[in-house]
Parts: structure tokens; sequence; C-alpha cells
């Protein structure tokens, strides 16, 4: 192509270039006023069709996951006659198949669409949720679990796998945040609407009530999203042309694969060969296993502090709302200082210092206080993680591993934190809130080797491109390439 001429806006191909300006700084072209007002009208589009629906949905399938412990409060193990360790075996058989429908789930995803796969997913879930209102046994409940675990293991890798292809590294982080803010958000409403359902007068049992209606909204949900979604920027209806260009062309200088780059299964592999992968996922894990006992468990706990059942599952509000609040104002962390490995490791170890209080004091308003310090404290870590692994992380087929792995590790969590509150430990459930002390701690080590490893990855590629090493001859690389080299490439650096 002549040099006085350019590719059509939106088309170019990203280059093997290294940066000859800092970062920054900004071209001529991103202070153009017409290039500016496409994009910012293409993100606040692209906002209102991705971002309300999704946290929607998330906050209602948080509450479908575990409105099994507003259950137990409202009745369900004397009607059905359980006992022993029965209940917890029923909550973690949901993440027996949750944790292995990950990788699969965000392949479905990426052949049908997210238009087609996420409300298939959600109304799937939804309709086992309302079995649950039918279930008469012990075995028909774990079976019900088992098949929820299928279906509902899609979607937070699939949402942010979907975000991958609408929005840069940057913009997708504070986006996360308030995503993951839903799971709190539904921490804070959980206990008081299960509180009540379950006073509703009818046929039904008080927890069956829980499980219908909730089923019923979710369904309502998933009819919306599939009105309201597009798959990609290339084919969004909601786009004018001039929107869709300035978006690709925007996604493009930040090296961010198109939706015409294929998922590769031949890549699976290699992807999970890295071992940044794998710290990502172990970061994830031991978070959301604090969330996960939060959620279920938090009724049962301030139920063993002294309160009726009722007052324990409005109470139990209050904890999640202090999450909610600490977990929304993550999506500003980045703005104050740009490294994420430091805001993991000051959460985590707070963290960790809170739930040892709790494990070790006999005051019950010292533990609940404490209890919900340890929820804001806990909370930001999944949403930062996230953003972490979405700013390092390159490659379509790499990503969507990345995103589908580290929430199946969250899957792993909540098959383990099942377990960790156990009746025998009542009522100060010591072990269990060791276990999460415990968890606390190993995020701040695996933070700090990520953050180490990352630092000394970085230098090393300043010190080859220093000696030559690397030879920038502006010539445009394929798809291919760039999705073989993924975050290996040598223009890239990582983020710690």
């Amino acid at each position: 192509m002549p040099k006085d001429k350019k590719p059509p806006l939106g088309l170019e191909s990203p280059t093997l270039s290294l940066p000859d300006k800092a970062p920054n700084q900004c071209s001529e072209q991103d202070q153009d006023p017409t290039r500016k007002r496409l994009l910012q009208s293409y993100l606040l589009k692209v906002d209102l069709h991705l971002l309300p629906i999704s946290f929607m949905v998330y906050f209602f399938s948080v509450i479908d996951r575990n409105n099994i412990g507003n259950a137990k409060l409202a009745g369900m193990p004397e009607h059905l006659n359980l006992h022993g360790q029965q209940f917890n075996w029923i909550v973690s058989s949901f993440f027996f198949t949750y944790i292995f429908f990950e990788i699969p789930s965000n392949y479905c995803l990426r052949q049908l669409g997210a238009r087609v796969w996420l409300p298939v997913i959600t109304i799937a879930w939804s309709v086992l949720v309302a079995c649950m209102a039918c279930a008469k046994s012990y075995g028909a409940l774990v079976a019900v679990r088992v098949l929820m675990g299928c279906f509902e293991a899609g979607y937070v890798p699939g949402f942010i796998y979907l975000c991958s292809f609408w929005y840069t590294r940057k913009q997708i982080a504070p986006r996360l945040a308030l995503f993951f803010s839903a799971g709190m958000f539904a921490g804070i409403w959980a206990g008081p609407l299960a509180a009540r359902l379950q006073k509703i007068k009818g046929g039904l049992e008080g927890y069956q009530y829980i499980f219908l209606i909730e089923a019923a909204i979710t369904v309502g949900l998933a009819l919306i999203m599939w009105v309201v979604l597009d798959n990609y920027p290339e084919t969004a209806r909601f786009l004018t042309a001039e929107e869709r260009a300035a978006g690709l062309r925007m996604l493009s200088e930040d090296k961010t694969q198109s939706a015409r780059a294929p998922f590769r299964p031949q890549q699976v592999l290699g992807a999970l060969s890295d071992w940044t992968l794998w710290g990502y996922a172990v970061i994830f894990w031991a978070s959301a296993l604090g969330g996960a006992t939060q959620a279920i468990f938090g009724p049962t706990l301030i139920a063993a502090m002294g309160y009726e059942s009722t007052h324990a599952q409005v109470l139990s509000a209050i904890p999640s709302a202090c999450g909610f609040v600490v977990q929304i104002a993550s999506m500003f962390f980045p703005r104050i200082h740009s490294r994420y490995s430091p805001w993991i490791m000051v959460c985590s170890g707070l963290a960790c210092a809170f739930y040892a209080v709790i494990a070790s004091v006999e005051s019950t308003k010292v533990r609940f206080a404490f209890l919900c310090l340890a929820n804001a404290a806990l909370s930001p870590n999944m949403p930062l993680v996230s953003m972490w692994m979405s700013m390092n992380v390159l490659g379509v087929t790499k990503k969507g591993v990345a995103a589908a792995v580290t929430v199946m590790f969250g899957g792993v969590s909540g098959l383990i934190g099942a377990h960790v509150y156990r009746e025998r430990d009542y009522p100060r459930y010591r072990f269990g809130h060791i276990f999460v002390c415990a968890c606390n701690a190993l995020i701040f080590l695996v933070a700090l080797a990520l953050q180490l490893y990352f630092r000394w990855e970085n230098r090393r590629r300043d010190k080859k491109a220093g000696d030559g090493v690397v030879v920038v001859d502006g010539s445009a690389m394929s798809e291919n390439v760039i999705e073989e080299t993924d975050d290996k490439r040598p223009d890239h650096r990582y983020t710690w």
C-alpha cells in the first residue's frame, strides 16, 4: 500500500513494533474531536446494551446459586428430613459440574454467539432452580444442583470473554468491578427477599416460594438479554457505521483481537502451560471461597450468634452491604495506584487479620463487626484479579481459556467452601474462619510471586529491545502470528 494512503478506518492490523513514545502520550488522532465523539458514543451504547442486563442476570445467578442457604433457614431440612452433612453435600454438588463446564461453555459461546448462548444457559439454570421447589428427597436435590452447575458455569467466564471483544484492556477493568459487585449486591437483598418470600401464605412451604419466584424473575431477565445483546462490534445493530469503525480501530490499536479471529483448540494446551494463568486462578479461587462461604453460610453464622432465623436473614445483608461498597470502590483503585498486585496484597492481608480475630474472640458483637470488616476486605480481590488478568493476557484463545480456568477455580472454591463451616463446629465455627484466613494468606503470597515475575520479565524484554534483539520493521503481523504469540509478543509489557 502506498505510504500516502491509509487502510480503511478500523481495519489496520496490529504491528510488531515497540512504542516510540510514552504510553500516556496522546496521538493527534486521539485528540481529534470527531473521533473522540464517536468513541464516547460507541462506549455509551455498548455500556447500555451490555452492562445493565449482565449485572442483573449475575445478581440473580448468585441468588439462584445460594438461595439454598436461605431455604435452610426457611425450614427445608426439616421438611425433607435432611440430617448430618447432607445439606453440605447438596450445596457442594452444584460445583461438581460447575468446575468442568467453564471451557466447554466458552467454546459454545464462541460458536453460537453470546446473544444466543447466555440467555439459553440462564433459562436452563432458572428452570432447574424451580425444580428444587418440587424435589422431595436428598437425592433429587443433589441431582438438580448437579445439572444447575452445568449451565451456570458458563455465565461469568462468558461475560469476561465477551467484554474482550467490545472494550480495550483498560476499559474492561472498571466494568468487571461493576459486574462482580452484583454478587455482593445480591448478598444485600438475598436475605431480606427470602425472609419476605417465605412468609407467603399458600399451599406450599415457605422455602418453595423462594425457589419458584426467584427462578421466574431470572427467566424474564434472560428473555430481555436475548433482545438487547449483540455478539460483536462488527455485527452490532445498535452502532452506526462511523461508531463501529471508530470502535474497531480503538480495539485494534489496543492489540485486542477482532471477532474474526478463530478460537484455536490446538492452542488450549499452550495456554494451560503458562504458570501465570494458574496464579490468577489460585487468587480467584481463594477470593471466591471467602465470598461463597459468606453468601451461603452468612445467615447460618449470624443465627449461631443467637438471632432467630428471620432476623438472621435480614442481618446477613449488613456484611454484604459492606462488601458491596468496597467492591464498587475498587473500580477506582487503579486510578489511585495503577498497579494491581499491591491492592490485592493489602486487601488479602486485612481479610486474613480480620478472620483471625473472628476465630479468636468470644464477644458476639465483636465477631459480627469483624465479619462485616472481613467481607469488605475480601470483596475487591475477585474483580481486581479479573482486571489484572484482562490487562496481561492477549490472544483470543488464551483469553478465553484464562477466563474459563479462573472462574473454574472459583467453582472449586464453592466445592470446598461448602464443607469448611461444619455442623460439628457450631456455634463458633472456628475451623471455617481459620480456613478462610489461610486462603487470604495464600492470596498475598501468590500476588507477590506474580508481581516479582512480571517485573523481572518486563526488565528482560526491555533489555532485549535495548540490545537490538527485537527487529522492528514496521510490517503488519497476521492474525495467526498475533494469536500464536499472545502476551509473549516482545512489544507487550505486563502490568504488575
